[in-house]
Order: C-alpha cells, then sequence, then structure tokens
C-alpha cells in the first residue's frame, strides 16, 4: 500500500523558488473534487462552449470565477488545493503570506498543483471514461 509519504513529488518553481507538492492518493483527489470544482466547473465550461468566440467569452467567465470564488472562503480554497506543498529552501509547509511574493506566485502554485492533482482530467480521459460508463447505465435505468 502507497501512503503519503511515498507519493509522488513533483518541484514547482516560482518567483526564483521551489516549491515540493506530494501527489494526492485518488481517495484524497475524489474527496477535494467537489470543493474544487465547485470554483472553477462552471466558469471553464462556459469557455469551452464559447468554441471560436473564446475572446469575448473570457470576461464573463472570470466573473462567473470571481463570483464563485467570492461565495466560498477563498482562503481556504486556497489552503486546501496547497495543502501538500512545502518550500524546498526550509523544508517546510508552504506558507503563502509569507513564502510567496504577490498574487502572481499563489496563482501560479496553485495552477501547477491543481494541474499535478487533476491533470488526467483535463487530458480528458478521467470524466470522458466516467461518461460512458453512466449515461448508458442512467438510459437502461429510465
Amino acid at each position: 500500500m502507497t501512503t503519503n509519504l511515498e507519493r509522488k513529488k513533483e518541484i514547482f518553481n516560482v518567483g526564483g523558488k521551489a516549491y515540493i507538492s506530494a501527489s494526492w492518493s485518488p481517495m484524497k483527489a475524489a474527496k477535494n473534487l467537489p470543493k474544487i470544482g465547485k470554483a472553477f466547473a462552471v466558469p471553464i465550461s462556459f469557455l469551452i462552449a464559447g468554441g471560436e468566440n473564446i475572446q469575448s467569452a473570457i470576461p464573463t467567465a472570470m466573473m462567473m470565477l470571481f463570483e464563485q470564488l467570492e461565495e466560498q472562503d477563498i482562503t481556504e480554497l486556497f489552503s486546501l488545493i496547497l495543502q501538500d506543498v512545502w518550500s524546498k529552501s526550509t523544508d517546510k509547509a508552504l506558507n503563502i503570506d509569507t513564502d510567496l511574493e504577490n498574487i502572481d506566485e499563489l496563482l501560479q502554485l496553485t495552477a501547477n498543483v491543481l494541474k499535478q492533482h487533476y491533470g488526467c482530467m483535463i487530458e480528458g480521459k478521467g470524466f470522458t471514461s466516467l461518461f460512458q460508463v453512466m449515461v448508458p447505465l442512467h438510459q437502461m435505468a429510465v
């Protein structure tokens, strides 16, 4: 059985500093998915639906994202996403307010960590396969 200590770790360089992030187990990623997905699902789906008019969809998608982040406690969301990240130089758990210089570094690190934990879903393998199984099951049940 693989423990969190044995999980794959990735190093992200942000703002000239290195951060180490431990990969989440499949169950931990699944448990955190609703909390994280709630903030990003609607804006991202709006962008995807924008198709060729992506440029005109960006402002609306950003507004949707900010509304979602305002409804949730954004500090809890960032803490959740970055909970298994630590500074390589100090070997201590990440302290968002003291280790990162600005919001750009916060967003860069968050994007890297989200890709680490949920990148397979962005590539389409996870959700696509799940929906291919669930839709026929739903149709048989109706």
